[in-house]
């Protein structure tokens, strides 16, 4: 049987102490992996229980001494709010501090407001997504190449040194995530995760195209991680969990062709009830090829729910 991975993330609405209990706790309980978002301000509101945001890269570093195993990392950083040769310093000191933890997850950026209020520049997606694509060819290069050069459109390196190289060898894991041509075809050139967050027909139907893409590119997507963020009410409560449902139909961002209603479409994007419940529901996920589960942590962070979750639904899948 296929490897199971547990994860947590998010960011929207939690302060250090929020992040020190959650990422402590999901240590404690043998989680793979935290990984908080990279925005400079709340995107979605309801999203967080108020609009607080701490930066999450120099959360994870701050997080590596109060870890032990849990795998530190970002879904996803934002390509345009740091130039590569800088990303790839960061996360290869986070790799350092943390002992060979470190992952990282990368995009293109898709959320104008935030560029517009900060008088940040916001390139139309098809340079956005060349961007993304240089910039994962930099910063491999800066991991793995002594010295190391590259040279693009938008950026390049000039023989530049790059010591130390990180703990993890080649390099730590790279997640890439997204819907469109182009997004895959980026996460089938540089990734070690191919991400999405997409209810359970679309994200079917994603995998298979990424597998199509893989295999056009010579690239064995079988070797690949194949993850999903999903939201989780775990509850023996049916109202709490018609709550949730009705929730998540308000707070979802894109409407899909293959569900008949918004509610129809929310419950296919989060797993709800008790333990017993959503195993069967992330039976249905694995049998469609998904390997990593990020389980968008829930606000407020409850500890019973984490401790529930790793003793009575992790083991079916270990």
């Amino acid at each position: 049987m296929t490897n199971i991975l547990f994860s947590m993330g998010g960011s929207s609405g939690l302060e250090w102490s929020d992040f020190l209990d959650i990422c402590q706790t999901c240590d404690e309980l043998g989680f793979h992996g935290f990984y908080p978002s990279d925005h400079l301000m709340q995107i979605y509101a309801g999203r967080g229980t108020t609009p607080a945001r701490l930066d999450g890269l120099t959360v994870m570093a701050a997080m590596a001494g109060h870890t032990k195993s849990l795998r530190l990392g970002m879904l996803v950083i934002n390509n345009n709010f740091r130039h590569p040769v800088i990303t790839a310093k960061m996360i290869n000191t986070l790799d350092h501090v943390s002992g060979g933890r470190a992952e990282m997850g990368i995009g293109s950026g898709n959320v104008r407001e935030e560029f517009d209020v900060h008088g940040m520049p916001f390139p139309p997606f098809k340079e956005r997504a060349a961007r993304l694509d240089e910039a994962l060819s930099v910063i491999k290069a800066i991991w793995t190449d002594e010295p190391a050069s590259f040279s693009g459109t938008y950026y390049s390196l000039n023989e530049a040194p790059q010591m130390p190289k990180p703990v993890q060898r080649p390099h730590p894991p790279i997640i890439v995530g997204g819907r469109g041509d182009r997004t895959l075809q980026i996460a089938a050139k540089h990734a070690d995760d191919y991400n999405q967050i997409a209810p359970l027909e679309e994200a079917k139907v994603n995998l298979a195209r990424m597998q199509a893409v893989c295999d056009e590119a010579g690239r064995d997507f079988s070797a690949m991680r194949r993850s999903v963020q999903i939201q989780i009410k775990m509850s023996d409560d049916a109202s709490e969990i018609a709550a949730a449902v009705e929730r998540g139909a308000t707070l979802a961002t894109q409407q899909t062709a293959y569900y008949a209603t918004p509610e129809a479409q929310a419950r296919d994007s989060m797993l709800l009830g008790s333990p017993e419940e959503i195993v069967e529901q992330l039976g249905r996920w694995t049998d469609i090829g998904v390997t990593h589960f990020i389980l968008m942590t829930p606000r407020p962070f409850d500890r019973r729910v984490a401790e529930r979750f790793a003793k009575e639904v992790a083991p079916h899948f270990a």
